[in-house]
This record gives structure tokens, C-alpha cells and sequence, in this order.
């Protein structure tokens, strides 16, 4: 091992000027690099975004670009990420795709992370993201799952917890959960449990640009230094609950090296060859390594193999990600989680046979095949009084009495006009239904998305049969609607209105 280079020799934390930031790095790049790299934070940073296969058509780029007038450039490390360079229609926040929840607005560095994971398509993993508000990497994750395993999504936050859990609500993710605890004690409450986790550490966001969600502001020395204890206890709290073979990723969105290079070469000093990092730079078109030495001292060579996002190297925000993977076991003493069983707080799962009855129900309303999609993505009923709901049979395997914010999806409740599917579920999954649909015009498309009532479509066949999906003129699904003696009543949610 490289000798250890000296705190104090570190470059001081840059202010949130940033000229003055620019300077501070230079001595980590060559001339002409931070010539470019001044060049770059000058000009302004796109907005960037990224699709979501769950609920979006495979043609949406395009159908985006020819409503909008936006001219998108793919983010090369991300598939289903998209700059927007020329946007001469509305704000990308303001568009109906966006309150559908068929694309998230994402500072295109952090699409990075989630896609640097293997996963396994023939494998039911059970990944964690242990800091994950306010829950852009989560969808990702979930994304690149197809829904299928379980995602947990852990935020320390009480505040942080109530954007995350609405995030995973209009993505439309069924195999998730949120829950609110310290993520340093995951290590010794699940040790070797995770096959995948994620640690977008919380960092001084030092990445030299500004976006609406990375603001610059000044940082001292110490801030830095208290961050950068935090994130060791993190990494090492994450390596903890990986498996043997399982697979971490530690990103931030800073580029000071004592939140990045330095906190890997201190988890590699403790945990030697239990751990071993892997070659992030093969998931880049071109090769964006991060630092290996730092002020005259050598660092553990193998962080080459890490990546270093400068702002000129891809036109991102500054970034940093290293992926990691447990090959040897780490013990510890591991301590009892906190427990509540969920027949506890009023839910309870319902039996093959409750299923089996409820989705035939289901099915004669909606035409959609519920049981089918219970079956093949590993999921089960659960009721909540009124409520159904739709949870990953792994969470109730593997977590059964973990204390949650959130899990699953509301599949809907029962009322005495009938079963009416939640906005998330009818949202993701309407438009896939037969029966009890109707589909709008233009024109009835806008007033819905203003939220007014329509008229009148036809009488119910009975009383308990008086909600439908409704679609718009293309055949998405803008949730459900209840059919009355004078009107087609708008359950559209009020706080996503155009």
C-alpha cells in the first residue's frame, strides 16, 4: 500500500465562485485539460432527462422531440438518458410526459451510477440504496430491474422522506420500499444480506456547475472533514450488507478528493482484500479515470479503474463514481433491527385462494389479467382495511417486521360505487385494460388535464360499476374517472394539473 498522503497537504476546499473553483483543481489536470475544463463551466448546463421503460412507449424520444420542437442528444454512458440542447417549446417540468411520471429530469452525471451495477436478468436481486432521496437514482435502479426483486430505498431524513416516497409513486414502482433509518447501521442489522447496493453519498456538492438541484455554496475544511468521516461510515456500513460477490457503488457529486478518491483508499486500507474495485471505465466511451496521486503522495493505483467526471470530459456536472465489489467475508457483531410486524399496524396478506377470487373480481371490471402479473413478477396482495395493495414477495421474505415509510403499490380501495384502481396503478397500468375505459379527444384531453368534469358517458351497468380508465387521445393513461347521472367526474390529482 502507497503511502497515505498528508490531511493538511490536501487542496483547501474551493468557494462557490466558480473561477476561484476552477483554480483550486489545477494542479490535478494538465494545462490544455483545465483550459477546457474553465471553458466548459462557463457555459450554461442543459437540462437532461431520463425515459421510463416501466410506463414510457419505445418511441417517445422521438414523439418528444415533434411535439416540443426539443432537439435531444443522447447521454452516452445511459441509454434511456437525453439532453435537451434546443428546447423552443414549454419548460420540460411544465409537460404532461413529465406529470405522468414517463420521464424524470436528471443532472445527466448522476444516470452514472445505477448503470454501472450487472444485474443479473435470471436473478430476483435485492439491492439497496442507502441514501437515496430525493429518489432520481432509485428509479433508475428499478428501471434497469424491470421492476422485478426488491429495491430498498433508505433516506436518514424525515423531511427527505415524503419527495422520495411521491417520486417512486409516479414512476410507478411496484417492487420498492422506503424506509427511514441511519444508513450506518444496515452493516451490522443485515450483514451479507444485498446483492447490489448503492451509496450516493451526501458530499459538498463541489462539482463546479450549478443545477437546480446542485446549488454552490461555500464549504469549509471542516464541513469537508465531517462529511468525509460520514461517508467512510457509510462505505463501510454498505460493504457490510453486501454479500460475498455482490456489487457496491460509491458516487458523490463533488470533485474534492477527500470526499472521493481519499474515502475509497481509506476503505481499502481497513478492509484490504475483502474488497477489490472494478474497471468502472469500461461502461464510458472514453476513459475519464480518476486521480492517483495527490500532492506528491501515490494512492492505490487500482482507483484508475474509478471514474472522475470533469465537467469538460462528458458536459456534465463534476462526478464521482467507483465500483466495488465483497470478495471476502468482513465480520462484525451484528445487532437486531427495529421490528414491527405489518398485522401490527392493520395489514394483513391475503391466501392463494382470497387471491385467486379477488383478481377474478378484478378481472370482470377492468379486463386485466392481475393474477398474471402477481405470478410473474413475484408479488402478492395485501390488505389495509379498505385498501389493496401490491407488495414484492421478497420484502415480506426477507423483511418481514422492518418498520417502513412506504412499500409496494396501492392497487386501489373498495368503495360502494366498486373497486376504484389507485391514480398510481391506473397511471403505470390502465392502459392495458379492456373493460370500463374511455378514451378522450384532444379537446376532452386538455379540459381533463385542467381538471373539469366531462359529460356523462353512458349509465353503469349497476351501482357498485361506475369508475373508469381513462386514456387520452394517444393511449395514455390519465387515471380514472366516476361515472355519475350528470357527469364523467375528474379523480385526476389535483396537484399534477397542467
Amino acid at each position: 500500500m502507497s503511502q497515505k498522503p498528508n490531511r493538511r497537504q490536501r487542496p483547501t476546499v474551493p468557494p462557490a465562485d466558480s473561477g476561484e473553483m476552477a483554480a483550486a483543481y489545477k494542479p490535478l489536470l494538465t494545462e490544455e485539460e483545465f483550459k477546457l475544463l474553465v471553458n466548459e463551466i462557463n457555459q450554461p448546463l442543459p437540462t437532461a432527462i431520463r425515459l421510463n421503460p416501466l410506463k414510457a412507449p419505445p418511441n417517445l424520444a422521438s414523439r418528444l422531440s415533434e411535439k416540443y420542437g426539443w432537439q435531444l442528444e443522447a447521454v452516452p454512458f445511459c441509454p434511456a438518458g437525453y439532453r435537451v440542447t434546443i428546447g423552443a417549446g414549454p419548460e420540460v417540468s411544465a409537460v404532461l410526459e413529465h406529470r405522468l411520471g414517463l420521464m424524470y429530469i436528471q443532472e445527466a452525471a448522476s444516470m452514472l451510477p445505477p448503470e454501472l451495477f450487472n444485474f443479473s436478468p435470471q436473478r430476483e436481486e435485492l439491492v439497496l440504496d442507502l441514501a437515496a432521496s430525493p429518489g432520481g437514482k432509485t428509479t433508475h435502479l428499478i428501471s434497469r430491474l424491470e421492476d422485478s426483486g426488491l429495491v430498498i430505498a433508505n433516506d436518514s431524513s424525515q423531511g427527505r422522506i415524503q419527495a422520495l416516497r411521491l417520486v417512486l409513486q409516479q414512476w410507478g414502482a411496484v417492487n420498492a420500499a422506503v424506509s427511514r433509518f441511519p444508513g450506518e447501521r444496515f452493516g451490522e442489522w443485515f450483514p451479507s444480506m444485498f446483492d447490489k447496493v448503492l451509496l450516493d453519498a451526501p458530499c459538498s456538492m463541489q462539482g463546479l456547475r450549478t443545477a437546480e438541484s446542485h446549488i454552490s455554496r461555500p464549504v469549509t475544511e471542516k464541513e469537508s472533514r465531517q462529511l468525509s468521516r460520514r461517508q467512510l461510515a457509510l462505505l463501510t456500513s454498505a460493504l457490510r450488507t453486501l454479500r460475498v460477490g455482490g456489487e457496491l457503488v460509491y458516487s458523490t457529486c463533488t470533485l474534492l478528493p477527500q470526499e472521493d478518491e481519499m474515502v475509497v483508499e481509506e476503505l481499502l486500507r481497513v478492509f484490504g482484500s475483502a474488497v477489490e474495485i472494478l474497471d468502472a471505465q469500461t461502461k464510458l466511451p472514453a476513459p475519464a479515470p480518476a486521480i492517483t496521486s495527490l500532492d506528491g503522495a501515490e494512492l492505490h493505483p487500482a482507483l484508475s479503474k474509478a471514474i472522475r467526471l470533469w465537467p469538460h470530459r462528458y458536459h456534465t456536472a463534476g462526478f464521482f463514481a467507483c465500483h466495488l465489489r465483497k470478495i471476502e467475508h468482513t465480520p462484525m457483531r451484528p445487532t437486531s433491527p427495529p421490528s414491527r410486524p405489518l398485522a401490527q399496524v392493520g395489514f394483513e396478506e391475503l391466501t392463494a385462494r382470497e387471491q385467486r377470487a379477488f383478481c377474478e373480481e378484478f378481472h370482470n371490471t377492468y379486463a386485466y389479467d392481475l393474477l398474471a402479473d402477481i405470478s410473474s413478477h413475484q408479488r402478492t396482495l395485501v390488505r389495509h382495511f379498505e385498501e389493496m395493495h401490491l407488495l414484492p414477495m421478497l420484502l415480506l421474505e426477507k423483511f418481514p417486521t422492518l418498520p417502513l415509510q412506504s412499500a409496494g403499490m396501492l392497487l386501489g380501495q373498495q368503495t360502494a360505487s366498486g373497486f376504484l384502481p389507485s391514480h398510481q396503478w391506473a397511471s403505470r397500468f390502465g392502459a392495458r385494460c379492456q373493460r370500463n375505459i374511455v378514451q378522450l379527444d384532444e379537446i376532452e384531453s386538455r379540459l381533463w388535464l385542467s381538471g373539469a368534469d366531462l359529460l356523462p358517458r353512458g349509465s353503469p351497468a349497476k351501482e357498485t360499476d361506475r369508475f373508469r380508465i381513462i386514456l387520452n387521445q394517444v393511449g395514455l393513461s390519465l387515471g380514472c374517472g366516476k361515472v355519475t347521472q350528470s357527469a364523467l367526474k375528474n379523480l385526476f390529482p389535483r396537484h399534477l394539473l397542467l
